[in-house]
């Protein structure tokens, strides 16, 4: 029989010290490129059509008053900005590039609005502000973390700085405070009503529960039988109390369990009495 090797401490010891130390490096983001003046109005371009267009469609689908009002003034002041934007490169002489950033957002300005166009009501002003708070939220982000600090021309930097800025971070902060006021998706009380309907199900259990009268024969068939429906009427009574807990099926299972009249088992018992005379 042969002896296996003694392990080496050193070289064990090295071997665990470095299965210790390994680490997994995950690759780093690549570094976007600084965005040109030109891509800077195509990105801020794309900004305001998509307020523009998603507030549009909320002029016409919101139902609360003051989503409405809301959508007004987005389609107001991104309009007023736009045109500003416009004057002040047709001054400079800048012409818009697209960028990475800026079909981006073309492509997520077509999904809100086909998203936004499938629903109704409540649910539609409930996304609507949602979507409000996302998109303003990702401007001041994106003007704070790269267009300010990427654009060249002074009197650009200026009309972002001290115009478009200010009037994003209202945006914003109305759609929080409108947010707020509508309360989250799926809190109408129509759901929790709907539920309470099962309340019916006692009624199966109190006619269930009015067999057991039958009891009341006082010959054997008709005590035999009343005693039958008192387990029918028990039956009766859990179908019931099924009822109020699931909903409304338990309330119709409530009715099925049969139970015969309280005057046929009184019938039954006067037969059983005249049996014994």
């Amino acid at each position: 029989m042969t002896t296996p090797p003694a392990s080496q401490p050193g070289t064990d010891a090295q071997a665990g010290t470095q299965t210790g130390t390994t680490t997994s490096t995950t690759p780093s983001a690549p570094v976007e490129a600084p965005l040109t003046d030109e891509q800077i109005v195509a990105v801020l371009d794309a900004a305001n059509k998509k307020e523009i267009d998603e507030a549009q469609l909320a002029q016409t689908k919101a139902k609360h008053k003051d989503v409405k009002a809301y959508a007004r003034v987005i389609t107001q002041h991104h309009t007023e900005a736009k045109a500003k934007q416009a004057k002040l490169v047709k001054k400079l002489a800048i012409t818009a590039a697209d960028s990475d950033k800026s079909k981006q957002l073309t492509t997520e300005t077509q999904q809100a609005v086909d998203q936004l166009k499938a629903l109704q009501g409540a649910d539609f002003d409930q996304q609507f502000v949602a979507i409000m708070i996302q998109d303003h939220q990702k401007t001041l982000d994106l003007l704070d973390k790269r267009v300010l600090q990427d654009a060249k021309n002074a009197e650009l930097k200026t009309l972002i700085e001290k115009d478009l800025r200010p009037t994003i971070e209202k945006h914003l902060k109305d759609a929080e405070a409108l947010a707020a006021k509508l309360g989250p998706a799926g809190t109408g009380t129509q759901g929790g009503a709907t539920g309470a309907t099962g309340a019916t199900g006692t009624q199966g259990g109190a006619a269930g529960a009015a067999g057991a009268t039958g009891a009341t024969g006082a010959g054997a068939q008709g005590g035999t039988t009343g005693g039958q429906r008192a387990a029918g009427a028990q039956s009766g009574n859990q179908a019931g109390q099924t009822g109020v807990t699931a909903g409304s099926p338990g309330g119709q299972g409530g009715v099925q369990p049969p139970a015969a009249t309280p005057a046929a088992g009184a019938g039954a018992g006067t037969k059983g009495a005249g049996t014994t005379k």
